[in-house]
This record gives C-alpha cells, sequence and structure tokens, in this order.
C-alpha cells in the first residue's frame, strides 16, 4: 500500500475553511489568441497536468476530523472529467465573457475528486478562445500556480548553446553550525517573539470598516485591468521602489476613487491588507501546495495625492520587512499547525465573519516569456483568488510577459459597480505616471543598427540563490566589486534580481552600527527572496544594444540581466559595459605622438 501523504496544517486550513458561501479554490484566466481544438486540447492536458500526481489525487478528511487531512489517489480518474467546453454567448464580447467566468467560478469543485478543472471557452469576438483554470487553494498557492501554467503550456525547446553563467557558492553547512550554537538559539528565540508581539501590536490597533467589509454570499463578480509590466517598472525607478510598492499604491488610489464615488469620507481610515510572501526555496520548483507567510500593510486610502500615496507604500512596506513581520507570521504559523487537527479544523469552523484585515493583495512574478498553447499565442492572464468572509473585495496581482494584471474579485451584493473597480484601477495608474512625471517617457522604437547585447554582456555571472542570506550577497558583491546579483532557481532560471542598494535599505540603521559592512553582516538571517526584486527588466543576447541601454535609462536601472528563451540566466549586461563599448570606439587607432 502506497504511503499516505498527509496535508501540511495550513494546506488542510484551506480545506477547514471551505464554506458554501466560502469557495476555496483559485484560479486564473487566459486568453488565447485563437480557438485550438477540443480533442487535442484534451489530448495534451491528459499528458501534460495527467502526469503530475497531485493531479490525479483527492484529498480524504477523517472522520470528524479526527486526524490531518491526506491526499489519496483517485482510482477512476479520467482527465476528461476535469475538462470542460462552453462557448460564451453572442455576441461574444468582454461583457458576456465576464458574465459566463463569473458564473463558472463561483460553483463549487467536486469533493470526491481531484480538485480542479478547466474550462476551453470559444465564440469570442475575432475568433479568439479563453481558459479559465479553477484548483483548490489547498494544492497550490501563487507562485505553484504559476509552475502549472508553464506545465500547460507548450514546452520551450532548449537552446543548443549551453547557458554559461557561474551560480554563485553557497555555505550551508556554516550556517547549520551557527544554528546550533547555543547563543545563537537564544538570539533566534529572543527576535521569534519580537516579531511575534510586532505582528499582535499591528493587530491590536483600531482599524476601519470598509462597506464590503461584511458577511459574503456565494456569487461573484471577477474585473480586471491589463497594464504594460513596462510602466510599473519606469514608476518603480523613478520613485526609487519595488514594483510591489507601485501596485499597492495604485489599488490604493482605486479604492479611494471607489470610496468617494459612494460618499464615504477618506479622511482618517486605517486600511489593512494581508499581503502573503513566498518562502519557497530552490528547490520547491513544483512542489505543490502552500510555501508562504504574511505581512499585514497600512494601505494610504487616506492620502489624495498619488506621488505621496507611493512614498507611504513604500516606507510602509520597507518597515515591516525591517521589523521582520513576514518571519513573525510565519512562526505564528508553524506554532498554529502544532495544534491538533481537530482543533485546527474547529477553529475554522468558528472564525468570524468581522476579522481585522480590509482586503487582500498578493502579487506573483509569472513567465517572463510569452507562453503558447498548442501553437496559439496565451496573450494576457489573470489571477484569481477566493474571497474571505468579511472581506468582500480582494486583489490579485500577477506579471506575464510584457503585461501586468490586477484582477479584482468581489461580492456583487457588498459591491453592486465592481465593473467600476478596472475603470479605478486604470485612473489610479494614470493619475500616479503623471505625478511622477513619466507619461511622456515613451520608449524607443526597434532599430537594425548598432551593437548587439551579446557583444557588450559578460557571459560569466556571479549569482545567488533565493535562500541565500543577505551576508552572503554582500560579501559576494564585496569581493567581485559588483553591485548587482540575479537570483536564479537550480536549473539556472532567473527569479530575481538583488542589488547593493537593496543591501543597504534591508540593512540595520547606520546610528546603530559602525559601517556599511558591519551593518549588512547583521543581516545574516534575513534571506535573499525577502529583499529582491521579481519584476526584472531583462533583454536577450540578440536585442539592439541600443534599445537595452535606453531600457535601462528609462527604468533607472544599472544592469539588465540576459535571457534565454526558456528564461536560463545567458550573462549579464551593465552601465559599465556601455561606457567600455563606447570608450573603446572613441580612442584614436593609433597612440596620439607627443610633439617635442
Amino acid at each position: 500500500m502506497a504511503t499516505r501523504q498527509r496535508l501540511s496544517p495550513l494546506d488542510a486550513s484551506f480545506l477547514y475553511y471551505e464554506k458554501p458561501h466560502q469557495r476555496m479554490h483559485v484560479g486564473c484566466v487566459a486568453l488565447l489568441e485563437g480557438a485550438i481544438p477540443f480533442d487535442a486540447f484534451v489530448a495534451a492536458m491528459g499528458e501534460r497536468l495527467g502526469s503530475i500526481p497531485r493531479y490525479r489525487q483527492r484529498p480524504v478528511r477523517p472522520f470528524l476530523d479526527l486526524g490531518w487531512p491526506y491526499w489519496e489517489e483517485d482510482g477512476h480518474f479520467d482527465v476528461r472529467r476535469h475538462l470542460r467546453h462552453v462557448a460564451v454567448p453572442a455576441p461574444g464580447d468582454d461583457a458576456a465573457l465576464h458574465a459566463l467566468i463569473d458564473t463558472l467560478f463561483a460553483t463549487p469543485l467536486d469533493p470526491d475528486r481531484p480538485l480542479w478543472e478547466t474550462y476551453l471557452i470559444d465564440g469570442l469576438a475575432g475568433g479568439r478562445a479563453a481558459l479559465l483554470c479553477k484548483i483548490h487553494h489547498a494544492m497550490i498557492d501563487g507562485v505553484s500556480g504559476v509552475h502549472l501554467l508553464e506545465a500547460m503550456s507548450d514546452p520551450v525547446p532548449r537552446p543548443e548553446r549551453e547557458r554559461r553563467s557561474r551560480p554563485a557558492p553557497v555555505n550551508g553547512a556554516r550556517s547549520v553550525l551557527s544554528a546550533l550554537r547555543p547563543a545563537a538559539l537564544l538570539e533566534q528565540a529572543r527576535d521569534a517573539f519580537q516579531m511575534l508581539g510586532t505582528v499582535a501590536t499591528f493587530l491590536r490597533e483600531p482599524g476601519s470598516t470598509l462597506p464590503f467589509n461584511a458577511p459574503i454570499g456565494d456569487a461573484r463578480r471577477i474585473v480586471w485591468a491589463s497594464f504594460p509590466l513596462d510602466d510599473f517598472l519606469v514608476a518603480r525607478g523613478a520613485a526609487d521602489c519595488k514594483v510591489n510598492d507601485v501596485v499597492l499604491a495604485v489599488v490604493s488610489g482605486a479604492l479611494r476613487r471607489w470610496l468617494v464615488s459612494r460618499g464615504v469620507a477618506t479622511d482618517g481610515l486605517c486600511v489593512r491588507t494581508l499581503v502573503p510572501v513566498s518562502v519557497r526555496g530552490t528547490d520547491d520548483h513544483m512542489t505543490l501546495g502552500n510555501l508562504v507567510t504574511a505581512m499585514i500593510a497600512r494601505l494610504p486610502i487616506d492620502v489624495a495625492e498619488p506621488r505621496e500615496r507611493l512614498r507611504r507604500v513604500s516606507a510602509e512596506m520597507r518597515a515591516l520587512k525591517d521589523q521582520g513581520q513576514a518571519r513573525g507570521t510565519g512562526l505564528a504559523l508553524q506554532l498554529a499547525g502544532l495544534l491538533p487537527a481537530p482543533v485546527n479544523a474547529l477553529m475554522a469552523r468558528l472564525m468570524p465573519s468581522s476579522v481585522p484585515l480590509n482586503t487582500v493583495t498578493t502579487n506573483v512574478p509569472g513567465p517572463r516569456e510569452t507562453c503558447r498553447l498548442l501553437g496559439r499565442r496565451i496573450d494576457e492572464v489573470h489571477p484569481i483568488v477566493p474571497l474571505f468572509d468579511g472581506m468582500g473585495v480582494e486583489f490579485a496581482i500577477m506579471s506575464y510577459a510584457d503585461r501586468l494584471s490586477i484582477c479584482a474579485v468581489a461580492d456583487p451584493q457588498l459591491v453592486p459597480d465592481a465593473s467600476e473597480i478596472g475603470v479605478h484601477l486604470h485612473a489610479a495608474a494614470e493619475e500616479l505616471a503623471h505625478a511622477l512625471g513619466i507619461r511622456d517617457a515613451a520608449p524607443a522604437q526597434p532599430t537594425a543598427a548598432g551593437p548587439r547585447v551579446a557583444e557588450l554582456m559578460s557571459p560569466l555571472v556571479v549569482t545567488l540563490a533565493a535562500g541565500d542570506s543577505l551576508t552572503t550577497a554582500w560579501s559576494l558583491m564585496h569581493r567581485h566589486r559588483i553591485r548587482h546579483l540575479p537570483v536564479l532557481e537550480p536549473e539556472g532560471r532567473l527569479i530575481g534580481l538583488v542589488t547593493h542598494r537593496d543591501l543597504l535599505a534591508a540593512a540595520p540603521s547606520s546610528l546603530e552600527t559602525s559601517g556599511t559592512r558591519d551593518r549588512v553582516a547583521l543581516s545574516a538571517s534575513v534571506r535573499v527572496a525577502d529583499v529582491m526584486e521579481t519584476h526584472v527588466s531583462v533583454a536577450a543576447a540578440d536585442e539592439p544594444a541600443g534599445l537595452a541601454g535606453e531600457r535601462m535609462l528609462r527604468h533607472k536601472i544599472g544592469c539588465l540581466p540576459v535571457v534565454e528563451v526558456n528564461g536560463r540566466l545567458a550573462g549579464i549586461v551593465t552601465g559599465d559595459d556601455f561606457v567600455r563599448w563606447a570608450t573603446a570606439r572613441m580612442l584614436p587607432a593609433e597612440p596620439v605622438r607627443q610633439s617635442a
């Protein structure tokens, strides 16, 4: 008999939270450039998804939840039971598509089968098609959902040229020995209690109740707003912050506009959002389940000026990271997982509809390369999150190729004008761009003249893994005299970038320590994943170098990782590379002789 695999306490909690009005499946809508045959779609999904063990398993809950649920192979698994073929009613416009998706997403998954289903949707105007993917939150989180999207897509051929990047060394043994020292253990325990105290203090502060903070029903409205990712990268450079800060500022501006349109005064509001944070390591690719913690941030909805809103968001997120709130929340989740399964199940059933949070904003970096399904290009991807009782609007954010989607899920009884949220998101993004003075910063047009990136880039790159410490990052920068470190998965795919500025921003204050090196050395317990930028500007080796340089100037960045079509790192090009190339061509061909 095969060994039963128990659900983790966090994965199990999403089963316990399931209620008739609170469905715990997540999903996405993928818009395709054209229709695909359903039979070919079934065959491809049978091969690509049916081969994933978790997709053939269903969760089993013991009698009265006296034990932890476990995964069991579905002896009657047939991929065709999980695939549906539907058509958008005439005229096949966006309104008809949204109405269909709202209905399909609100329906529950069959608990007697593996908890997922996918709809192929035809009949869209212009011959387009769409996919609606639904999968229970007990199976995946946002990052593993992106991995599944890539697994569903057509495989990308591996380039013939081997990748020549050089991964950074990781001294794991030293970290383990350090953790075993009594002094280190005592320090970690002290930090843990301090972080838990920070979370508890934050939750004790009085918050505001918004019109959508009430018991939810079982209907859903799904509204997305799609943006050029470049707009957010330019805003990040102009404001010297993270892309996630820009997104949160846009969401804050949209919520402020929605409240004002309903006659709600915004002065003095204390609005809180749950911001999930991935804790996946470099070896967790295609490891399904939930590997997350979270931070609780204030959204400055009471601030009218968009640039000041962004400054407040950036300062708030930086402070929460400095306080270790994500680690404190992670520790709280671990402690809750130590409780017996019946206690966890009972707590979920008794959870009140009034919670000390207003909304959720989860941001996941999607595939950097354009994906295809049976040869058809996937033009856009819009993520969908479930609604928790007491939060009638929640937001999921995902970048994909050169687009960024902010997708709101709303309860139509609490938010009858949910369709206006997309309008407010676009208006908030536009007013922020104007406030930052970047609306006229149009990208350059492609040109065939001049050198290619491959002629300037360095193919030997010092890199990091997501689980490395900031101390490791600082040591590598100091040793190699560099200011940028790409962060890679084990197979060489780029997942983030850490800069010298990131390390200084994350380090303790100079008032507490004597020097920069000491400040960063105190950050040994902080992972690279906690500070890296996941929405990274990149270049291709055959791209005109002029376009790459123009993008660096527009985004106000000092480097561009160079990636292959499969996302693997091929090299890096920096501002110094451009200076060296230009200087070499400005020097005279022969040495200038000095006259006597």
